[in-house]
């Protein structure tokens, strides 16, 4: 019944977080000091190739697992992410589908990379770009992060505004009281810290999973959907919008610096972070076609979403109306909160990168000593919430923002191709051979298919409105 269904997921929800509250003490065992690196495997740089390639480990299955990879693609679906799931789901049914299955892989072998780089160069990845292509280029990068970055947060702000809004809180009081609790988390906890609470806060968004197994549409129907393609250009838009809510510029900046700032260096490490990776591509893609397949199936095809309420009211039929609220407030809420940590880590650790200040262990500082660091984080935490305060259309929003991100793409993975096929890896470590030519015709049909839907589908609609 729709009451067992919100009991058994608020209960799963509720034993995350006491996980979390347990582990907390565990992850780090200081918070705010300086520690002092532990050399790489074999005692340099090229020895620690062999971890990209080397044994794994029992401890795979340990808590190990909860890592960087899974935080950033937990924090992949975000608020932004769900509402262009949603969307997807309501408006053309399950036609976007099989796209949600085949960017699995992508995502995966995008993320991979950034680990790659991190262990070998133990830097960020502005700095990366900053050392083998130039400080020109490093600033260009900087800039476009920091510019989705800002978009982004805006997006996880009006997702934790718009569950305020379902409640009867105000949209100030409700982003207010959302930044107050992210600036706190993130100035009174150490990374491993921070990366605790946003992955449990981030499995929040497997209710979208259990709302999917409570419809269970027709198999026969849900492949008949899947196969059908439209001609229109709100369509064709949504493919790009669904690429850029998957494979994030801001992900790769986040997970190399993150994995850095962890002291990621032996086999096991380095083994557990690419299996932390694979585990988070598959889980946040099933919870977007949870999102999508749940949508589909309540509402209906060919029917768009104008508000987070909408969702909900077309939740409600089946659900009720109050299981809906709390269900959809989970994931929102749940999704935001932890992609708000990885983006304003994220821009702040490119901002520090950039400018050539502070080290890779801001996040374990005190923010006398990493002034620079936390002063960025509260200044993209206060744009965003006085661009929310403009009272922009929070599904409009955040449908532009993931589009946005699937033109700033080819860019990310540009550079990033760049650095793992050059010598920003040793040999031994390099990508080549037919993993660069997978990745080369991957990243290209990725870019090409974003630039072309984007400008088609805004040409189009254009001229039919014209």
């Amino acid at each position: 019944s729709p009451h067992s269904l919100v009991s058994h997921s608020f209960g799963t929800e509720l034993s995350y977080l006491m996980a979390a509250a347990q582990l907390l003490p565990l992850v780090h065992t200081s918070c705010g000091k300086e520690h002092e690196s532990t050399p790489l495997l074999g005692g340099g740089t090229g020895d620690a190739a062999s971890c990209l390639h080397g044994r794994t480990s029992p401890r795979w299955l340990s808590l190990n697992l909860l890592g960087p990879g899974l935080l950033v693609c937990l924090a992949d679906t975000d608020a932004g992410c769900l509402i262009v799931a949603a969307q997807s789901g309501s408006r053309w049914g399950y036609s976007l589908l099989p796209l949600q299955v085949l960017l699995i892989p992508i995502l995966f072998l995008t993320q991979e990379l950034t680990i790659r780089l991190a262990v070998h160069t133990q830097q960020g990845h502005v700095a990366c770009i900053g050392q083998f292509f130039g400080r020109g280029w490093a600033a260009f990068a900087c800039t476009l992060l920091v510019v989705e970055c800002l978009l982004a947060m805006v997006s996880e702000m009006s997702g934790l505004a718009a569950v305020g809004e379902l409640w009867g809180v105000g949209r100030t009081a409700a982003t207010l009281g959302s930044a107050l609790i992210i600036v706190a988390v993130i100035f009174c906890c150490s990374y491993k810290q921070v990366e605790a609470l946003g992955i449990c806060f981030g499995l929040f968004e497997l209710t979208f999973v259990a709302t999917m197994l409570f419809y269970h549409p027709s198999p026969r129907e849900v492949f008949q959907g899947a196969f059908t393609f439209h001609d229109d250009p709100g369509f064709i838009k949504l493919i790009a919008a669904n690429v850029g809510a998957v494979v994030m510029p801001w992900m790769v900046y986040f997970q190399q610096s993150a994995v850095v700032a962890r002291r990621v260096r032996s086999e096991d490490d380095v083994a557990q972070e690419r299996a932390s990776t694979l585990l988070g591509s598959g889980l946040t893609q099933l919870i977007m076609i949870g999102a999508l397949v749940t949508l589909a199936a309540a509402h209906g095809p060919h029917r768009s979403l104008e508000t987070v309420e909408d969702i909900v009211d077309a939740l409600a039929p089946v659900l009720g109306d109050m299981s809906s609220r709390v269900l959809v407030s989970l994931a929102l809420s749940g999704g935001s909160l932890a992609a708000a940590f990885v983006v304003t880590l994220a821009a702040s650790w490119a901002v520090c990168d950039a400018l050539g200040v502070e080290d890779k262990f801001s996040m374990d500082a005190s923010p006398s000593s990493a002034p620079t660091f936390y002063a960025s984080l509260v200044a993209f935490m206060v744009i965003g919430i006085l661009v929310l305060e403009t009272g922009v259309n929070i599904v409009q929003f955040n449908m532009v923002v993931e589009l946005i991100n699937g033109l700033l793409l080819p860019f990310t993975v540009c550079f990033l191709y760049l650095l793992c096929t050059g010598e920003a890896l040793p040999p031994e470590a390099r990508v080549v051979g037919w993993h660069k030519a997978l990745l080369a015709v991957v990243f290209s049909m990725c870019g090409a298919v974003c630039l072309a839907s984007t400008l088609y589908g805004v040409l189009v609609g254009v001229t039919r409105t014209a």
